[in-house]
């Protein structure tokens, strides 16, 4: 069972934070930037319809082979910390 980690950096226009993978997996994301307000959602993702991430816990997807994540924030420059286990 492979598992990855990175941080991606994001900002105030929607960015992918985990690419589809041909099986399903788990993908854990936390806010890495303190004082930034991230959210982590579809391709649409808003501070409207977002999960807000957290500097301290972590959000939790199991995602299907074609599913992409996408975070968008309220910093320039702010990352997001993604582990994927595969």
């Amino acid at each position: 069972m492979p598992v990855s980690s990175v941080g991606v950096v994001v900002g105030t226009s929607i960015t992918p934070v985990s690419l589809p993978y041909e099986f399903n997996k788990f993908v854990y994301v936390q806010s890495g930037t303190a004082g930034a307000v991230t959210y982590v959602g579809g391709a649409d993702v808003t501070a409207a319809n977002g999960i807000l991430l957290s500097e301290t816990n972590n959000a939790v997807f199991q995602t299907k082979a074609d599913d992409t994540l996408y975070a968008i924030s309220d910093t320039v420059g702010a990352v997001v910390k993604v582990l994927e286990v595969k």
